[in-house]
């Protein structure tokens, strides 16, 4: 394992896009603020209507929200219970499956929020560049950040994919998880409880300010 100081040195010696890519990895909460807060500018503007999750319906849009919420919910829990942060790079449980899970949880929560926020083919596009612009370089910079730190691991490591979890290796996952509550605790991962909630309310609250507007 590599000194912070040596980590520093290296990533100083690469060149082309990494400059870049370090960057938004470093800003990925205020990028992702404001791509977030388009959408309900977008609504607020246009005759879009968001949906209303309180309200039980089984419209496809509405189904696959609330399916998108808790799959989200389950990613974040089994990942922030298997990462050892700054310790290793972890590859048990749901790492055997994805390389970033706790980013693929996050995106389900924004995709939830992206297809019930408004129009739902302006919110696909807005997703598409929060994943393409702000989290697939933040990908590249924290696996450029556990290439240089820990290059005795990378040797053996059997990177999964980046994003799609490959289900082949399902058995895998299963047999190495290695969940601790603590460690959920510790790496916020029952903090994605409260998503289950949040959207909801927010889209209630919009609806309500969207029907103020209107009238």
């Amino acid at each position: 394992m590599r000194t912070e100081a040596a980590v520093g040195e290296l990533k100083s010696a690469r060149r082309g896009l990494w400059p870049t890519i370090r960057w938004i990895h470093r800003r990925r909460p205020l990028l992702t603020a404001l791509v977030v807060l388009a959408a309900p500018a977008i609504t607020l503007a246009t005759a879009a209507q968001p949906l209303d999750l309180l309200q039980a319906e089984t419209s496809g849009r509405f189904i696959l929200a609330w399916g998108l919420m808790v799959f989200g919910v389950v990613v974040r829990l089994w990942g922030s219970g298997n990462l050892r942060k700054n310790q290793e790079i972890t590859d048990t449980g749901v790492y055997a499956l994805v390389r970033h899970p706790l980013y693929v949880g996050s995106l389900c929560f924004f995709l939830a929020y992206y297809l019930t926020v408004g129009d739902p083919w302006v919110g696909l596009l807005l997703f598409a560049i929060l994943v393409a612009f702000v989290y697939y370089p933040t990908m590249l910079g924290e696996e450029e950040y556990l290439t240089l730190k820990y290059p005795a691991q990378v040797a053996r490591y059997n990177a999964p994919p980046r994003l799609l979890p490959d289900i082949r290796r399902v058995p895998e996952a299963l047999r190495t998880d290695r969940f601790e509550s603590a460690a959920a605790y510790r790496n916020l991962g029952f903090r994605s409880l409260w998503f289950l909630l949040a959207l909801p309310v927010f889209l209630k609250l919009l609806i309500l300010l969207d029907n103020r507007l209107g009238s």
